[in-house]
C-alpha cells in the first residue's frame, strides 16, 4: 500500500466536519431538551387524566359486568323455579339450595324468598332477630313486582352481618305471568370481592378509587368513616364531585375538600347508575415534572458540552478508515495493485467491510447447503405424515404430491407430477372440488369437505386448500391439505346419538323428546290425525329416595322406564325429562277412549312391586293425558297434560286424568 500522507484538503474536511457535528449536537440537544419539556409539560396533564379515565372505565365495565352476571344467576333461578314448586315454600328449599351449590355461592349472603303480598317464606340461613320479614315498600320487591323483571337494590344494612349489602331479586311468575314470589340475593361488595379486584386500580402511592350511588351516598371509600354517608356531609366543596353527580362523565382537574389539587376522573355505572371515581393528587402525579424542570437546562448543557468533545475525536477516527479507502483506491489505479489490499487492509471499517463480504458468500454457499438438507428433512416428513399434502397449479393439475398419494391411490409422486385431478379421483369428485379451488385461487383460504372411496372404502375426508400469493398479488397455485375424518365423524355421530337418550335408564331424553314432539305435530297436522301426550311422574318417588337410599331410587326409575317402554305401542316414544318425571308421545290416536286405555295400562303396569336390591318397593304413578289441537304449539301441549297430570295428583294419584277444556 502506497502512503501517500495526510492531504490538506482532508484535514480541513475533517475539521470541518468535526466543528460542524459540535455545533448540531450542542443545538438540538438544547432543542430537543426544551421541546420536549414544552410537550411533554402540556400533555401529560392530558395523558394521566385519560389513563385514569381508561382505567376507571374498564373497573366500570368490570364491575357492570360482575353485577349483570349476578342478577343474572338470580333472574335465571326465578325462571327456572319448576311450575309446581314456585308456591311450595318447603318444596323449593331444597331445590334452591341445590341450584346455589353450583354457583359461586361464597359471594351470597343468603338467598330469600318472599311471596306476592312481601311476606318473607324461605330463607336458606337463618335470620337473627325476628323470623319473621315483610319486603313491601322496599325498592328491590316493589320494583321486581312493578316491572316483572330483575332489580339491584341500593344499599342496605344486612340483617345476617351487619355490614351494608345490595340485594339482587327477581320475580316468580306463574304461568299467566302473574308474580307469585319474589327471590332475592343478597352481596356484600366491599367483602365479596367485587370491590377488592378493582382497588388494586388505585392511581399512584396516595391516589384511591371510591363509589357513590347517582344521589352521593358513598359505598365504597378508603376512609371507612365516610361509608354509607352523603358525600357532601364533610365540610367543603369539590366541583368535580358535583359535576359528577349533576352528569358529567370524564376526567378534570379540581380541588378536593382539603386543599389539594387532583386528578379526578369519574364513571357511571350503566346497570345502576352509581359513580366510580378515581382521585389522583396533582403533586404526586407532576414530580417528575418538576424534577425534570428543575434539572433539563443544567443537564442540556452539560451533555451538550460533552457530546460536542466526543464528536470532536470521533469526527478524526471515523474519517480515518476513509483516508486508508482513499490510499488504497490511489494504489490500485497508480501502482497497479490487486484488489486483494480492499480485503487485507488494516481492521477498519473498509477492512470489515471487506471480510464481511467474504463472510457473505460463504455464508450463502452454507445456506445452500443447509437448505438442500431442510428439503430433504421436509419431504421425509410430509412422506410419513398420514395426509395428502399437494401443490395444484391453475389448470387444476398436481405439480407436487407426497407419498401418501401412492399409499392411498398408489401412484408414484412422479406419475403424480402433471396429472389432472379428475385422472386420480374421478370426474365427479373432480367437479364437486373445482368450486373451491376457484375460492382458493380467487385468494381465500378454503376448507370443504368430500366423499370418495379410498383403497376401496368410502372415506369421509377434509380438504383445505391455501392460495400461493405473488409479488403482484396473484396467485401461482394453491397448497392441498387433505384429512382422512372418517373416523372422527363416526365418533361426532356416536357422541351426538349418545346426547339424545337418558344415561340411566336407556330411553329418550328431554333433548330427543322435544325433536321427536315437534316432528310428531307436524305429522299429526298433514294427517289431520290428533296425537295424544301423556306426562307422568312416580307417586311418592322422594319417600322412597329417602327410605332407601338413591341407588335404590335409581333402580326403580330404570324398572319403570322399562314397564313404560314394554307397556306403549312401537310406535309411542317414552323419554325421561328429569328426576322422576316421563313422558309418552301417543302418535296417531284415534279417540279419547284409546288414550285413556293406554294410560289406564300404564297405571296397572306401575301397581306391580319392583324387585330391587333392598327389596320389593311398592311403587304407582299419576298420569295426565291430553290429545293434541290443530296448530297447537308443544309448549301448549306439554302444559295440558301438566295440568291433567295436576288433576290426577288432585284425585288421590295412582290414576290417571284427561285434559278438560
Amino acid at each position: 500500500m502506497t502512503n501517500q500522507g495526510v492531504r490538506p484538503g482532508s484535514a480541513n474536511l475533517k475539521l470541518r466536519l468535526a466543528s460542524v457535528a459540535a455545533i448540531l449536537v450542542f443545538a438540538a440537544t438544547l432543542l430537543v431538551t426544551l421541546s420536549t419539556l414544552s410537550v411533554a409539560e402540556r400533555g401529560m396533564k392530558a395523558v394521566i387524566g385519560d389513563q385514569q379515565y381508561t382505567l376507571l372505565s374498564g373497573a366500570a365495565s368490570f364491575m357492570d359486568d360482575r353485577l349483570a352476571a349476578r342478577l343474572g344467576q338470580i333472574e335465571a333461578l326465578a325462571a327456572g323455579i319448576p311450575p309446581r314448586l314456585r308456591t311450595d315454600w318447603e318444596g323449593l328449599r331444597p331445590f334452591l339450595a341445590d341450584q346455589v351449590r353450583l354457583w359461586a355461592a361464597d359471594e351470597y349472603l343468603n338467598l330469600v324468598v318472599f311471596d306476592a303480598a312481601g311476606e318473607m317464606r324461605l330463607s336458606l340461613r337463618e335470620l337473627p332477630g325476628p323470623g319473621t320479614l315483610n319486603a313491601r315498600g322496599t325498592d328491590y320487591f316493589e320494583r321486581a313486582v312493578d316491572t316483572h323483571k330483575g332489580v339491584i337494590s341500593r344499599p342496605i344494612r344486612s340483617r345476617l352481618t351487619g355490614n351494608h349489602i345490595v340485594v339482587f331479586s327477581a320475580p316468580v311468575l306463574d304461568e299467566a305471568g302473574k308474580v307469585v314470589a319474589v327471590l332475592a340475593g343478597s352481596v356484600d361488595l366491599r367483602r365479596s370481592g367485587f370491590l377488592r379486584q378493582i382497588s388494586t386500580l388505585k392511581p399512584g402511592k396516595t391516589g384511591y378509587l371510591f363509589l357513590m350511588t347517582a344521589d352521593g351516598i358513598v359505598i365504597d371509600h378508603p376512609d371507612e368513616s365516610r361509608l354509607f354517608q352523603h358525600v357532601g356531609s364533610t365540610p367543603g366543596v369539590n366541583q368535580g364531585t358535583d359535576r359528577a353527580l349533576a352528569g358529567f362523565e370524564g376526567w378534570l382537574e379540581a380541588r378536593s375538600k382539603d386543599g389539594t389539587d387532583s386528578i379526578y376522573a369519574y364513571k357511571r355505572l350503566r346497570s345502576t347508575g352509581w359513580i366510580m371515581a378515581a382521585r389522583y393528587p396533582s403533586a404526586e402525579a407532576f414530580a417528575p415534572m418538576d424534577a425534570m424542570r428543575r434539572n433539563a437546562f443544567f443537564s442540556a448543557g452539560g451533555l451538550a458540552l460533552a457530546a460536542g468533545l466526543l464528536a470532536w475525536v470521533l469526527v478524526f477516527r471515523l474519517l480515518a478508515p476513509l483516508q486508508d479507502l482513499s490510499d488504497n483506491v490511489a494504489a490500485i489505479r497508480h501502482d497497479g495493485a490487486g484488489i486483494d489490499v480492499l480485503r487485507d487492509g488494516r481492521r477498519d471499517e473498509i477492512g470489515e467491510l471487506g471480510r464481511a463480504f467474504h463472510a457473505l458468500m460463504a455464508e450463502r454457499e452454507r445456506a445452500e447447503r443447509e437448505r438442500a438438507v431442510s428439503e430433504k428433512r421436509l419431504r421425509l416428513i410430509t412422506d410419513n405424515l398420514p395426509v395428502l399434502i399437494s401443490y395444484i397449479d391453475r389448470e387444476h393439475c398436481f405439480r407436487f404430491g407426497n407419498a401418501t398419494y401412492e399409499k392411498w391411490f398408489g401412484v408414484s409422486a412422479k406419475k403424480l407430477e402433471g396429472m389432472p385431478l379428475a385422472r386420480l379421483l374421478g370426474s365427479e369428485a373432480a367437479a364437486d372440488i373445482s368450486p373451491h379451488l376457484e375460492q382458493a385461487f380467487g385468494g381465500q383460504s378454503v376448507t370443504h369437505e368430500l366423499r370418495i372411496p379410498v383403497r376401496g372404502d368410502p372415506r369421509i375426508l377434509q380438504a383445505t386448500y391455501i392460495p400461493d400469493h405473488q409479488v403482484d398479488g396473484s396467485v401461482a397455485g394453491v397448497y392441498s391439505l387433505v384429512h382422512d375424518m372418517t373416523h372422527v365423524k363416526e365418533v361426532e355421530e356416536q357422541l351426538l346419538q349418545l346426547a339424545r337418550v337418558d344415561t340411566l335408564t336407556g330411553i329418550a331424553n328431554r333433548r330427543m323428546f322435544g325433536e321427536t314432539l315437534h316432528h310428531a305435530l307436524d305429522r299429526a297436522r298433514r294427517s289431520s290425525k290428533p296425537l295424544a301426550l301423556a306426562y307422568l311422574d312416580i307417586d311418592h318417588f322422594k319417600k322412597i329416595n329417602d327410605t332407601h337410599g338413591h341407588g335404590v331410587g335409581d333402580e326403580v326409575l330404570k324398572e319403570f322406564a322399562r314397564r313404560l317402554t314394554v307397556g306403549v305401542r312401537a310406535t309411542d316414544t317414552p323419554a325421561r325429562l328429569s328426576g322422576d318425571e316421563f313422558v309418552v308421545i301417543l302418535e296417531e290416536i284415534g279417540t279419547r277412549v284409546e288414550a285413556e286405555r293406554i294410560a289406564a295400562k300404564i297405571v296397572d303396569s306401575m301397581r306391580v312391586p319392583f324387585r330391587t336390591s333392598a327389596g320389593l318397593v311398592q311403587a304407582s304413578t299419576s298420569v295426565g293425558v291430553a290429545l293434541s289441537q290443530p296448530r297447537q304449539a308443544q309448549e301448549q301441549l306439554l302444559a295440558a297434560a301438566d295440568s291433567a297430570l295436576y288433576a290426577a295428583k288432585g284425585k288421590g294419584r295412582n290414576g290417571y286424568a284427561f285434559f278438560e277444556v
